[in-house]
C-alpha cells in the first residue's frame, strides 16, 4: 500500500465472494481512484516535487471537484455514495487534498513533508559529494545545510534570500554543478544571468574556469542582444546614453523649430516650470530648497537684462547682468511679462518716498506701457489666507501687511495689481494676472516663439537646454527600463493633473519618438530596447523553444531586478518551460535610480503565481557583532524581509567612528594646507594606524589591504586635498604618503562595492550635507513616474546602501565623520546604544547638529542669499522669506540682527553694519560717512541698543530724509564743525589670514631604466616613487622568461605601462587584474594565475620600512 493510501486508509469494495468489483464503480469515482494512485506514485519517487510535477494531475481532475461540489450543493452526495456503495472518507479526503494541491498560495502539507524528507535524506546520503562540490574553487569551502537545501531543491520558481557575505555566488556555483553532475542537465541548458560584467566575471571564474562547466553566463543585455540576433539578418549597432543625448540635443537645438506647438511648450516650460516647486511641508527641507535655488529670469538668462547702478563703496558705475528674484512664483510672473512684451522692473523704488520698516518701499514689480504705470505685488499665501510653511501668527502678520500695502496705494492713487499663490476658483495666478492686465487696457503681444527659443538655446546652455536634455534622457531610459511604450505617455497624463508634469510629458514624448526614429534609421539599438525587444520576440513566438532550450534560469543579485528584466526572464521561462532560481538580498537593493523595483523581489511568489522562498542566514565575511549592528540598522524599516544572520566570527568593537574637525582651521592655529581635508586625512590616517596595529598584534604580515568607501566618486579626489594622500587621475587610485607600501588602498563608491569584500574598510564621507551619506539629492518629481521610490522609511534606499558599506569588511569598519556635521546615520548608531552595542566613538561629536544652512536670517531663520542690490548699490545678504514677513538685509552678517536702513540724515545714504570702536560690538553707520577732518560726509551712526528703539516695523511712513543733502552728486561738501553729532572713528578691521586653497595632490611619472627598458614609474606629488621597484623587477624578469619560452617579443605579453601599473597597484585577484591597463579576459586566461602568484608572494614578504625612496645601485631618473 502506497503512502497516500496509508494516509487515506483507502478500502476497495468486494462482492460476496470477496472479489473486487472496481469496474462497477461510477466513472467519477474511478477518476478519484486514478488521482489517488497517480499522486501515490509521485510521492513514492525519490525526487523533489515541484508544482509543475502535479499541476497536470490537478488540471485533469478539476471537473471531479466541480461534480462533487454540485452533489453537495444539491444535497445528493450522501445518496450518491450509498447508492454506489462508495467510501465516503475517500471522497472527503480527495476533496481536501485536491483543494490543497490546487491552491497556489501555500505548499500542500503532503508535498512539504515529502520534500523535507527528500532534502534531509540527500543531505545525509550525498554528504561526501556536497562536502567536496566546490573543492576546485576553494578547498576550504564547505556548504552549510541551508546552502545544501538550495542545491537540492527543485521548485519551479525559487527565491533564495541570502545575507551579505552568506556565499550567494558560492551557492549558485554549487547549484550549477549539482544540476550537471547529479541531475544530468546539459550545461548549455543552464543560463546564469547577473547584472554587471563584474558579477558575471566572478561567476565565470568559479563555474567556467574553476569547475570547468561551460554553461552560458551573461548579463541581461548580452542575453537580449543574442535573442535579437537570432531573428535578424544583420546585427544592429549597440549605442549607449551618449547617443541618446546627441540625438535629443540635436533635435532641441536644430530641428524643433519646425514644430511651433512644441516650441511654445518648451518656452512655457522654461519660463514657468523649469524648476520643480517645493511641494512638501517640512520647513527645514524647504530652507534647503531655497538656499540652493537660483531664481533667475528668462530675460536675464538670454542676456537682455542690463542694469546700471552706482556702487556706494567705490562710487563707480557697475553693470548688472543677472536678474535674481526671491521666489519661483515671482520668476514666473517676470517671465510672463517678458514673453508678452510688457516692460517691467523688479523691486523698483516706489514713486513716492515711503518707508517700509525704515527702508524704501519696493513693490515686487512696476510695469509700463504707453502712459500706463502699474505696480504688482505677489503674495505667497492663498486667496483664503493659508500657507503650510507659516505659523498662524505669521499668517496674521502677512494679511495685515497685505492690507497695509493695498491702503498705501489707494492713499497715493497708484495702480496696484495683487496676486495670490493659489486662488479659490482653482485657476493659476498667471491667469488672474492676465485678466487684470487686460482689464486695465494693457496689450499683450506674444514675443515670436522662434526668436525667444533661439536666444534660450544660444545664450546659456547649462541653464536650460543641457539640464532639460539630461532630465529627458534620464526619464526615457527609465521609461524603457520599466518596459513602457508610447501609449504610456497618455496613461500617465490621464492620471495626473499637475501642469508641470503634463507639460513635461508632452515635450518628452516628442523627444522619445524622435529618438526611436533615429535608432531605426541608423540601424541601432540601445541597452533598454535589447531587453524589451527580445522579450517581445519571445512573447510573439518569433523565437522558438528549440533555438534556446534552457531548462534552468539562475539570476544572481535578483534584488536589482527591473520590470523589463523580469518580463524577459518570465517570457524565457514560459517559452522553454525553464525553472527559475533567483538569488539576492533585499537589504542590498540599491539601484532604484536605474530601474530596479524592490517589490518584484519581496513579492516574488505573488509575481510568478507561486514558488518557494529559502533563506541563507550564515555569513562567512562579517563578525557576529557587526552583523547585529548592520542587521538592526537596516531592519529599522519594517518593510524589509526580516532575518537573523549568524556568524562564527567574533570581533570586539567592530564599528569605530573617527571624528575630525570640520572647520578650515582649529581655534588658535594657523589654517593648514588643505583646510578641512587636512583634518579628514588625519582621521583616515588614524584609522589606518589602528588597522596596522591590530595586524601586528594578531601576527598578520605583509601589506595591509584597505578599501575606502565613499558615497560619490569625487570623494576619493576630495580626500587627496590632504597632503597625506595622492590621487592617480588615470587609474582613480589613492596612495598613502605616510604609510607607503605598508598599505594597499583601493577606493570604491558604496554602489560599486556591492558584491565585494575587503580585509578592512574605511567609510570616508559620513557627513550631513547635500552630497553626504545619506545623500540628500532629490530627483525631479517627474521621475517618480518611471523610477521606483521607496517611501517605506526615511532614507530607505540610502539606509540599505549604508548597510552595504558596513558589511564589506572581513574585520572592522571605520567610519570617518565631521565633528559638527555628522551623518544622521552616525548619530543613530551612537544614540541608540541598546540597539547598536559595540560601536566606538573616537573623538568629539556634536549630537545637537541639525540640517544647517550656512547663512540664515537672524530675524526669521530663513536662508539668505548674497547679491548686488540695485537700489542700494551694495552687495547685500538678503532674506529669502516674503517681505511681508521679513525684509531683512545686511551688508555684513557679523552685525547679527542689525539690518540695512535708510539714513534719516541724508537723502542718498544707507545705514550699514560697521565695526565698533575698540573691538566693541558692530554699529550702524551711514554709507556717506567720511573720515576727513572737515567732516564732509554724513556721520549718522547708532549703536545696537539705540537701533532697537529707533526701528519702526510699519509701512507707509514718509521718508524723513526728503530734502536732505545728496552726497553722491557732490564731489566734496564742506560742513561746519559740530553740525552733526561726532562719530567715533571705526576701528579698521584686522586683515584676515590668507586662506590656503586646497589643491588635489596628484601623482606624476618619471622615467626609470632597468637595463635598456625605460619605465614611466608612478611618483607622488613631491616626486617620491610609488611604484614597487623590486616587484617591477620581478615582473619584468618573468616577462623576459615567458617571451623567451614562447619565442615572442616581450611587449606582446605585457607592455611597460602594464608592468608599471601591476607593480604600483598590485592586484590580488583576477577581477582586480581586469582593472589594469592592457589586461583583458584573454590575457588573464594566458597569464593571470602566474602574475597573481608573483604579486601575492611578493606582498606577503616583509617590505622595507622606507615608504617611498628607492635605494639601489640602479640608474637614477633621467
Amino acid at each position: 500500500m502506497g503512502l497516500f493510501s496509508k494516509i487515506f486508509g483507502f478500502k476497495q469494495r468486494s462482492n460476496k465472494q470477496g472479489n473486487t468489483t472496481a469496474s462497477s464503480y461510477p466513472e467519477e469515482y474511478l477518476q478519484i481512484l486514478k488521482f489517488i494512485s497517480t499522486l501515490d506514485s509521485l510521492l513514492n519517487d525519490d525526487r523533489f516535487i515541484a508544482r509543475s510535477d502535479y499541476k497536470q494531475l490537478v488540471d485533469e481532475h478539476a471537473s471531479l471537484l466541480t461534480f462533487i461540489e454540485a452533489l453537495k450543493k444539491s444535497a445528493m452526495l450522501k445518496t450518491y455514495i450509498e447508492t454506489n456503495n462508495l467510501d465516503i472518507s475517500t471522497i472527503h479526503r480527495f476533496v481536501d487534498t485536491y483543494k490543497q494541491l490546487a491552491s497556489i498560495t501555500t505548499v500542500p502539507e503532503i508535498i512539504k513533508q515529502h520534500n523535507t524528507a527528500f532534502i534531509q535524506k540527500h543531505i545525509k546520503e550525498e554528504k561526501r559529494y556536497l562536502d567536496n562540490i566546490l573543492k576546485e574553487c576553494d578547498p576550504n569551502i564547505l556548504l552549510d545545510d541551508e546552502q545544501r537545501e538550495v542545491v537540492l531543491s527543485n521548485e519551479d520558481y525559487t527565491l533564495v534570500i541570502a545575507g551579505a557575505g552568506a556565499g550567494k555566488t558560492t551557492t549558485v556555483a554549487a547549484k550549477v554543478r549539482y544540476l550537471v553532475e547529479r541531475q544530468g542537465v546539459n550545461p548549455e541548458q543552464i543560463l546564469v544571468i547577473s547584472f554587471t560584467n563584474k558579477a558575471v566575471n566572478e561567476l565565470k571564474e568559479r563555474i567556467n574556469h574553476n569547475l570547468k562547466i561551460n554553461c552560458p553566463i551573461s548579463t541581461f543585455h548580452s542575453i537580449g542582444n543574442s535573442i535579437m540576433n537570432i531573428n535578424e539578418d544583420g546585427k544592429k549597432r549597440i549605442v549607449d546614453g551618449g547617443y541618446m543625448f546627441s540625438v535629443i540635443n540635436r533635435y532641441l537645438k536644430e530641428n524643433v523649430l519646425r514644430d511651433s506647438e512644441l516650441v511654445d511648450k518648451l518656452i512655457l516650460f522654461f519660463g514657468s516650470y523649469f524648476t520643480a516647486p517645493y511641494e512638501g511641508k517640512d520647513l527645514a527641507d524647504y530652507f534647503q530648497f531655497i538656499s540652493k535655488t537660483e531664481f533667475s529670469t528668462i530675460k536675464s538668462n538670454v542676456q537682455e537684462y542690463i542694469q546700471q547702478v552706482i556702487d556706494h563703496k567705490t562710487k563707480e558705475v557697475k553693470t548688472l547682468n543677472n536678474e535674481i528674484l526671491r521666489s519661483q512664483e515671482e520668476v514666473n510672473i517676470a517671465n510672463f511679462l517678458y514673453l508678452h512684451q510688457i516692460d517691467y522692473e523688479y523691486e523698483p523704488l516706489y514713486q513716492y518716498q515711503i518707508l517700509d520698516s525704515n527702508k524704501p518701499y519696493t513693490p515686487d514689480f512696476v510695469i509700463r506701457q504707453g502712459d500706463k504705470v502699474t505696480y504688482i505685488e505677489h503674495f505667497g499665501i492663498t486667496q483664503s489666507g493659508t500657507n503650510n510653511l507659516y505659523s498662524q501668527e505669521d499668517i496674521e502678520k502677512y494679511k495685515k501687511r497685505i492690507n497695509d500695502k493695498i491702503l498705501l496705494h489707494r492713499k497715493h492713487k497708484t495702480d496696484l495689481i495683487y496676486t495670490f499663490s493659489k486662488y479659490n476658483d482653482g485657476s493659476d495666478y498667471l491667469v488672474h494676472l492676465k485678466e487684470e492686465l487686460l482689464a486695465r487696457g494693457y496689450e499683450l503681444h506674444k514675443r515670436p516663439s522662434e526668436g525667444v527659443y533661439k536666444k534660450i538655446v544660444n545664450s546659456e546652455e547649462t541653464k536650460y537646454i543641457v539640464r532639460l536634455i539630461k532630465l529627458i534622457c534620464n526619464f526615457i531610459s527609465n521609461f524603457k527600463t520599466q518596459g513602457y511604450k508610447e501609449e504610456y505617455f497618455d496613461i500617465f497624463k490621464s492620471k495626473i493633473s499637475n501642469v508641470r508634469t503634463r507639460l513635461f510629458l508632452d515635450i518628452c514624448r516628442t523627444c522619445y519618438l524622435e529618438y526611436q526614429k533615429c535608432l531605426v534609421q541608423d540601424n541601432c539599438t540601445d541597452f533598454e530596447d535589447m531587453i524589451n525587444e527580445s522579450a517581445d520576440l519571445i512573447q510573439t513566438k518569433k523565437v522558438t523553444k528549440e533555438r534556446l532550450g534552457y531548462k534552468y534560469i539562475i539570476v544572481d543579485e535578483y534584488q536589482d531586478i527591473s520590470r523589463q528584466r523580469y518580463n524577459l526572464i518570465k517570457e524565457l521561462s514560459s517559452l522553454c518551460d525553464a525553472k527559475i532560481v533567483a538569488v539576492g538580498d533585499d537589504w542590498q537593493s540599491i539601484y532604484a535610480f536605474s530601474g530596479s523595483i524592490l517589490p518584484l523581489f519581496t513579492h516574488f511568489c505573488e509575481e510568478f503565481g507561486y514558488g518557494q522562498e529559502l533563506k541563507i542566514t550564515r555569513t562567512y565575511r562579517n563578525a557576529q557583532e557587526l552583523i547585529n549592528i548592520a542587521g538592526s540598522f537596516v531592519q529599522r524599516n519594517s518593510e524589509q524581509i526580516q532575518k537573523s544572520l549568524i556568524s562564527n566570527k567574533s570581533i570586539k568593537n567592530p564599528v569605530i567612528i573617527q571624528t575630525y574637525c570640520d572647520k578650515k582651521e582649529k581655534k588658535g592655529e594657523e589654517a593648514p594646507k588643505g583646510g578641512i581635508y587636512h583634518y579628514l586625512g588625519e582621521a583616515v590616517n588614524r584609522s589606518i594606524q589602528e588597522i596596522l596595529d591590530q595586524n601586528e598584534k594578531s601576527g598578520k604580515r605583509g601589506v595591509a589591504s584597505i578599501l575606502l568607501i565613499g558615497r560619490y566618486g569625487f570623494d576619493a579626489r576630495n580626500m587627496c586635498n590632504s597632503e597625506d594622500f595622492n590621487y592617480d587621475e588615470k587609474s582613480k587610485t589613492i596612495y598613502s604618503v605616510r604609510y607607503g607600501r605598508r598599505v594597499k588602498l583601493s577606493f570604491l563608491t558604496a554602489h560599486s562595492s556591492k558584491g565585494l569584500s575587503a580585509d578592512n574598510v574605511i567609510i570616508i564621507n559620513a557627513k550631513d550635507e547635500l552630497f553626504g551619506f545619506p545623500s540628500q539629492i532629490e530627483d525631479d518629481p517627474v521621475l517618480r513616474l518611471v523610477v521606483s521610490h521607496d517611501d517605506s522609511y526615511n532614507y530607505a534606499e540610502e539606509r540599505r546602501l549604508f548597510y552595504v558599506a558596513l558589511t564589506r569588511t572581513k574585520n572592522r569598519v571605520f567610519i570617518v565623520t565631521p565633528e559638527n556635521r555628522p551623518s544622521e546615520f552616525i548619530k543613530e548608531l551612537l544614540i541608540e546604544k541598546k540597539l547598536y552595542p559595540n560601536v566606538v566613538l573616537n573623538g568629539n561629536l556634536n549630537f545637537e547638529s541639525t540640517k544647517k544652512i550656512k547663512n540664515i536670517c537672524p530675524i526669521c531663520g530663513y536662508p539668505m542669499q548674497r547679491r548686488m542690490n540695485k537700489n542700494y548699490g551694495l552687495e547685500l545678504w538678503m532674506c529669502m522669506n516674503d517681505q511681508e514677513i521679513c525684509g531683512f538685509m545686511t551688508n555684513d552678517t557679523r552685525g547679527g540682527d542689525l539690518a540695512i536702513k535708510k539714513c534719516d540724515w541724508c537723502k542718498d545714504g544707507y545705514l550699514i553694519v560697521k565695526p565698533g570702536s575698540d573691538g566693541k560690538e558692530p554699529i550702524l553707520g551711514c554709507t556717506n560717512y567720511k573720515s576727513d577732518k572737515d567732516k564732509t560726509g554724513c556721520n549718522r551712526m547708532m549703536s545696537r541698543d539705540y537701533y532697537l528703539k529707533w526701528i519702526n516695523d510699519s509701512i507707509g511712513n514718509e521718508d524723513p530724509s526728503v530734502g536732505k543733502f545728496e552726497y553722491l552728486r557732490s564731489e566734496k561738501i564742506a560742513m561746519e564743525e559740530g553740525h552733526l553729532p561726532k562719530m567715533t572713528e571705526p576701528k579698521i578691521p584686522s586683515i584676515r589670514k590668507e586662506r590656503k586653497t586646497p589643491n588635489v595632490n596628484t601623482t606624476t611619472t618619471q622615467v626609470f631604466h632597468i637595463e635598456k627598458d625605460g619605465f614611466d614609474v608612478i611618483c607622488d606629488a613631491t616626486g617620491n616613487i610609488l611604484t614597487d621597484m623590486e616587484l617591477l623587477k620581478k615582473i619584468r624578469q618573468w616577462r623576459y622568461d615567458k617571451a623567451k619560452e614562447k619565442n615572442m617579443r616581450a611587449y606582446w605579453i605585457f607592455n611597460n605601462v602594464t608592468l608599471v601599473d601591476l607593480a604600483t597597484r598590485q592586484p590580488m585577484t583576477r577581477e582586480e587584474l581586469l582593472s589594469i591597463s592592457g589586461i583583458g579576459e584573454k590575457k588573464i586566461e594566458l597569464y593571470g594565475d602566474e602574475i597573481l602568484l608573483i604579486i601575492i608572494q611578493h606582498c606577503n614578504t616583509d617590505q622595507p620600512a622606507n615608504n617611498h625612496y628607492w635605494n639601489s645601485d640602479w640608474p637614477e631618473f633621467e
